[in-house]
């Protein structure tokens, strides 16, 4: 079984995320498990697709792609606090953009070919709600004082860092591979999402984490 370095990173936020499931309950982010464990269950088999007797694991991914977006969008839902006038445009979003995808894996790109034009309105998704995220909290007295102890903001900032890098690999895809662009034996791409996806799952234990320090403080604070 193949289990790339960073998948180490992947498997640790989920376990973190289980051992911090009242913070994250109290966060409102418990859905990261699932999340996660979906995130977990993909990258694994989609390293050892060939010991599956599988040609390729696009449909695998594509799927991952349908199934995690409606939770990245509930979990965006809850970190902006979507207020009632707010709801009705943020639904009709989320809908137009699944919409999207699941005819993008039936009649465009389909189920045999990876579908990086879902990717592409995905990560941009992720890199819009992610600024609105951060901006709500930026316009919260003592900034400097409390912003680094949110979740949100390090979820956030995490999610916007990956949507950049992989909007603009995901961009420069074909010129990177017809110019055989590399670093190492590994092209530009394999060589910098890994990194990318360590610092995202770092930033996720680190939220996680202060979910369960939220719920100790809130504890602390009744008993005294």
């Amino acid at each position: 079984m193949i289990i790339d370095y960073f998948q180490y990173f992947q498997l640790l936020s989920l376990l973190v995320a289980i051992i911090c499931y009242r913070g994250l309950n109290a966060c409102n982010l418990v859905l990261f498990i699932p999340l996660l464990l979906l995130t977990n269950i993909i990258e694994l088999v989609g390293s050892n697709y060939r010991l599956l007797g599988w040609t390729h694991n696009y449909t695998m991914y594509n799927w991952y792609i349908i199934l995690s977006t409606p939770i990245n969008l509930y979990l965006y839902g809850q970190m902006l606090h979507i207020r009632k006038n707010e709801k009705p445009v943020y639904v009709t979003i989320a809908v137009l953009s699944m919409l999207f995808i699941i005819l993008n894996y039936i009649f465009l790109q389909g189920p045999d070919q990876f579908n990086n034009i879902s990717v592409v309105l995905i990560e941009i998704l992720n890199i819009v709600f992610s600024c609105f995220v951060l901006l709500r909290l930026a316009f919260r007295g003592d900034v400097l004082v409390s912003i680094f102890r949110e979740p949100y903001f390090w979820i956030s900032a995490a999610n916007l860092l990956f949507g950049l890098i992989t909007l603009v690999l995901l961009g420069l895809q074909q010129y990177i591979r017809s110019n055989h662009i590399v670093i190492g034996k590994d092209s530009l791409y394999h060589a910098i999402l890994p990194v990318v996806n360590i610092i995202l799952y770092s930033c996720y234990c680190l939220a996680f984490i202060l979910c369960r320090m939220q719920i100790n403080r809130s504890s602390s604070s009744l008993l005294q």
